[in-house]
């Protein structure tokens, strides 16, 4: 009986930047807010690709479903590290292009991640009303979780200090919150749960869509 012989393969193909894990195709929603987080003009450092080949990238954060992308930048954009606009519009000046992929948290150059938390927060005040229904409206999420704990800082104490303002009147403001409860900074609070949700430091999302988009 002949043995069966081995097909010759070749040596291993190396894993490149691009190639990740076989995820369905990301794309961003025309009218989404993008803020520019860092620009990477060289192309990515670990895509295996000579420079002069590789494609111009930004690092973008996008608005209120708080997720992040790695995005082509066209050559020779006028484009700047903190630029916010709709994603058309970006589009539409030929400055960003197709979406290369989604990312989280760790995946972020040095620059991106100084940025990120007061960018954060100057969102979340930009989408005051919105989390001030979660303040107003946030349920328990199990028997011995309410979704008010998730946030960093918030304890036992906290909790019941924020569901009596709450049933006393509605909150209005974040100001309102601080006034009526020794929450100080709710903005910050906000920012920081979204972070930990971008590091995937958690088993319930609040706030960013980034595992709902796998």
């Amino acid at each position: 009986m002949m043995e069966r012989r081995e097909r010759y393969r070749g040596p291993p193909r190396r894993r490149s930047y691009r190639s990740g894990s076989k995820k369905k195709k990301q794309f961003i929603k025309r009218f989404r807010e993008v803020v520019i987080l860092d620009l990477l003009i060289h192309g990515h450092p670990e895509e295996d690709r000579p420079s002069w080949a590789k494609t111009p990238i930004a690092q973008v954060l996008t608005f209120p479903d708080f997720v992040l992308y790695e995005v082509k930048v066209n050559k020779n954009s006028k484009i700047e590290v903190q630029e916010q606009k709709t994603y058309e519009e970006f589009l539409n000046e030929e400055k960003l292009n197709e979406v290369i992929k989604k990312i989280d948290f760790k995946d972020l150059t040095s620059t991106s991640k100084a940025l990120i938390q007061p960018i954060l927060e100057k969102q979340v005040l930009k989408y005051e009303e919105e989390f001030i229904n979660f303040f107003n409206n946030s349920t328990s999420i199990t028997p011995r979780m309410h979704a008010l704990k998730l946030l960093p800082g918030i304890g036992q104490k906290h909790m019941w200090e924020i569901l009596n303002a709450r049933e006393r009147q509605k909150f209005g403001t974040f100001k309102d919150i601080s006034d009526r409860t020794s929450i100080s900074n709710p903005p910050k609070l906000i920012a920081q749960r979204i972070i930990k949700e971008l590091e995937r430091d958690a088993k319930y999302y609040l706030f960013s869509k980034t595992q709902k988009y796998e």
